[in-house]
């Protein structure tokens, strides 16, 4: 857009059909050029945004005899990122809700027993370590620590 404003300013008052451009011509545009680089990359010079603190020891989730075997049940990760846990015969597990192709949240199809993407159609197995099956990514969902501590669930 900056380039268009400049391009129309220095031009626009020119009633010439010729857009021959002269050294000073030039010159204008390689500055404004370069200052737009510039610009661009000067955003990576300040520091990002720190996370808030993330809480020390391991957090509640869910209570194990209010979670029942083959349920899934959605929550907020320590990182503050959702997350998909997941109870089966042989224990817990839990992975990131959040797809690996463009960051929107994957839900769980309890037809199909999968984690799918309502974005672009990523289809992850949760019994497969969160392994990409079908869609846009081949990046498996990153796993949440999660264990059995006494009668609740938590994130270690």
């Amino acid at each position: 857009m900056l380039w268009l404003s400049y391009f129309l300013f220095l031009f626009g008052s020119r009633r010439k059909s010729n857009l021959a451009i002269d050294r000073r011509g030039f010159i204008r545009i390689s500055s404004v050029a370069a200052l737009a680089i510039a610009g661009a990359g000067i955003g990576k010079l300040f520091p990002k945004e720190k996370k808030a603190a993330v809480a020390a020891g391991p957090i509640k989730i869910i209570k194990v005899s209010d979670f029942a075997i083959g349920k899934t049940h959605n929550f907020t990760s320590k990182s503050g990122t959702p997350a998909v846990l997941f109870k089966t015969k042989t224990g817990v597990y839990a992975y990131s809700a959040v797809c690996t192709h463009e960051g929107c949240t994957v839900a769980y199809n309890s037809a199909s027993k999968n984690l799918q993407c309502g974005c672009h159609g990523a289809v992850f197995d949760p019994e497969n370590g969160g392994k990409a099956l079908t869609g846009p990514t081949n990046k498996p969902l990153p796993k949440v620590k999660v264990a059995v501590e006494g009668a609740w669930i938590v994130e270690a």
